[in-house]
């Protein structure tokens, strides 16, 4: 049997999460890891600057994280107050062809802010900021826009790749595609930097790097070429590394979200599922496979290196689908899951959600095994998956009780098996609590 390696998906939820309990309201004796992590994200749209109108989208994106406090600045000038210091991270999103009045205190702000320990999101075009201080500017952001080079390539899709999957900005995110621009155009640099994902030009065929990270002091710093314009924007994963990075900035990225920082359609998604389980039961698990899992009492759901996600492409939105059951992980034999966190004295039932939704005459077996593999048992034996293309049916919910031998162990693997067609997919997967 193929070993496999696994990597946590999903950050850890609070063992509340799961029962709409109130959040509390703020008080001076939070802990620091408690306090909204307030964003400055200074946009300049005025004569002399650059770049496309996305600074609103970029701002309703952050906020759906409820850790977050955004404020957006469309005045690049900002930066040569005292403001900037109010905050946590400062996201850059201009380009500035002309020499702003309060330039010297700007760059002075600036550096200041990044070496006595802010964090500082360099995005997309802002790579160009500040064109006549190449010394200090490349010094904090890493790497900064050659004119000379060619700026990138055409407007298209292409596939971001994740180069350090352990990295916290992108632990949870596979390779996704994107409608973007491939930026080619950042000059190199003695400056050290960790490239966490790039892509492959299709004009030259060369790799280049699309978000790294590095330190300055007591600062930390995310540079990204990606996100020129709104439709790139929508990505799904690369809205997760945006929100992801900002927490990394702010030295944030190890806390876990409370309830009310959740996404209004995941929250939803949850209580559907609670208000179905049986009497008795609690829910303990949840993974949208190829979004984000919510965990309680040290419950964890693991998904191996080999599966990759991917986001169904509806022609038309589809009525009664929850969004969590549009994502996929998928592979050519098996999806394999490592459970771990089980009591040995409790009951647990399993539930996963698959759908042939292209209509490829998938069949698949659900199967659990040991951690040494020396046991294994046949959950469901080879089942034709649901189709929507042709048959327009829904996703299929299939619930079955954990095995109490396996339970014992504590721990154990999940498989998800390709008997026919082209691959085996999940779209959901959650665990119950039994009475």
């Amino acid at each position: 049997m193929k070993h496999h390696t696994f990597i946590f998906v999903v950050t850890v939820f609070a063992v509340l999460a799961f029962h709409n309990t109130a959040v509390r309201a703020q008080t001076p004796a939070e802990t620091p890891a408690e306090k909204p992590i307030r964003v400055l994200l200074v946009d300049d749209l005025s004569p002399g600057y650059y770049h496309m109108p996305t600074g609103t989208t970029l701002r309703n994106i952050i906020r759906q994280d409820k850790r977050f406090e955004v404020v957006l600045a469309e005045d690049s000038e900002i930066l040569g107050t005292d403001l900037p210091f109010d905050y946590d991270v400062i996201l850059l999103h201009f380009k500035n062809y002309r020499i702003p009045k309060r330039d010297a205190a700007m760059k002075a702000n600036l550096e200041k802010f990044v070496l006595e320990g802010g964090g500082l999101f360099v995005y997309h075009f802002a790579c160009g900021a500040f064109e006549d201080w190449k010394p200090g500017f490349e010094k904090l952001a890493g790497r900064i826009w050659d004119p000379e080079l060619p700026g990138h390539d055409p407007y298209g899709r292409f596939t971001v790749r994740i180069t350090d999957k352990a990295h916290p900005i992108v632990a949870n995110i596979g390779n996704f595609e994107i409608y973007d621009e491939l930026y080619t155009c950042l000059r190199n640099s003695e400056v050290p930097i960790h490239v966490i994902a790039d892509a492959v030009s299709v004009v030259d065929k060369k790799t280049y790097p699309m978000a790294f990270v590095l330190e300055n002091g007591k600062g930390r710093t995310f540079h990204t070429t990606l996100g020129h314009d709104d439709r790139s924007l929508s990505s799904a994963e690369f809205q997760k590394m945006i929100r992801q990075a900002i927490l990394w900035c702010a030295k944030r990225e190890n806390t876990s979200p409370p309830i009310s920082a959740q996404t209004d359609t995941t929250d939803a998604r949850l209580r559907a599922i609670t208000d179905s389980l049986p009497e008795g039961a609690k829910l303990r698990a949840y993974l949208d496979c190829g979004g984000p899992g919510r965990f309680e009492q040290g419950l964890k759901i693991m998904v191996s290196e080999e599966a990759e996600p991917w986001r169904y492409q509806a022609d038309v939105p589809i009525d009664g689908i929850p969004p969590e059951q549009m994502t996929v992980l998928f592979h050519l034999q098996q999806v394999s899951f490592a459970v771990e966190g089980l009591d040995r004295a409790k009951r647990y039932q399993l539930n996963v959600v698959w759908w042939d939704f292209d209509a490829n005459g998938r069949t698949q077996s659900l199967i659990v095994q040991s951690p040494d593999q020396a046991m294994t048992k046949i959950l469901r034996p080879g089942t034709s998956l649901p189709d929507y293309k042709e048959s327009q049916l829904p996703p299929r919910t299939l619930t079955v009780a954990l095995p109490v031998a396996f339970v014992r162990e504590g721990k154990l693997l999940l498989n998800v098996r390709n008997e026919s067609g082209p691959n085996a997919v999940i779209n959901e997967i959650w665990i119950n609590e039994l009475q």
